[in-house]
């Protein structure tokens, strides 16, 4: 009876541990900062003719409605002459993920001495003994490599004569999670993120709210 209710305890324990979905992302984006992109300028988004059309079009209404959370007023997926022209193209594959982890030492260390004198006989008794940390020690680190998925959502912006004004590429890494989920996510996430000014090459990291679900 302990130790169905020991069972049961350490199920609830591992329940209330559960983390939210955490997700390593990447953005890296090239842009002509001799050009300022008006608020106000038409923009069209539209689907890379070189990527899958129907996923690609799926997306379309999230990258708008993330353009209109930046404050560019005039933004369609089907204005004849824009001032500027929005590719988008989301694709995934299957990548190996390469970990340092550490190697703990759970061998006994430190030894120390501990005596005691007999009042009767006056003899005195010592023992070795050993001190155990409560804390592992890391004696080391091994690499581990793991199959996980990468989702990528890249973009580029033209001008009506077909310059390009800004190219970005945007990825995040997740091993269970649906690429639909994580299309939705980069369609919002990368435009909210995207410098119209300057280059970026930046790493990042999002842990999402615990109601979150990526299935």
């Amino acid at each position: 009876m302990k130790f169905f209710s020991f069972l049961v305890l350490f199920s609830v324990f591992l329940t209330g541990c559960s983390s939210n979905v955490k997700l390593s992302g990447h953005n890296v984006s090239n842009v002509d900062a001799t050009v300022d992109i008006d608020k106000s300028a038409n923009i069209t988004v539209v689907p890379d003719k070189d990527g899958d059309q129907l996923t690609n079009k799926r997306y379309i209404a999230d990258v708008m409605n993330a353009l209109k959370e930046r404050g560019f007023s005039n933004v369609s997926d089907s204005t004849s002459n824009p001032d500027y022209r929005l590719a988008i193209n989301f694709t995934s594959e299957e990548i190996t993920e390469t970990k340092k982890v550490p190697i703990f030492n759970n061998e006994r260390n430190t030894p120390y001495t501990v005596c005691h004198r007999n009042p009767t006989t006056n003899a005195r008794t010592c023992y070795t003994r050993y001190r155990h940390f409560m804390e592992p020690i890391v004696k080391g680190y091994d690499k581990v490599e793991t199959p996980t998925n990468l989702y990528t959502f890249q973009y580029k912006l033209t001008d009506k004569a077909g310059n390009l004004i800004l190219d970005s590429s945007n990825t995040v890494m997740h091993e269970e999670c649906s690429k639909w989920k994580m299309f939705e996510f980069l369609a919002k996430d990368a435009i909210l993120r995207a410098n119209f000014n300057d280059p970026v090459d930046k790493p990042y990291t999002v842990e999402m709210t615990e109601d979150y679900s990526c299935q």
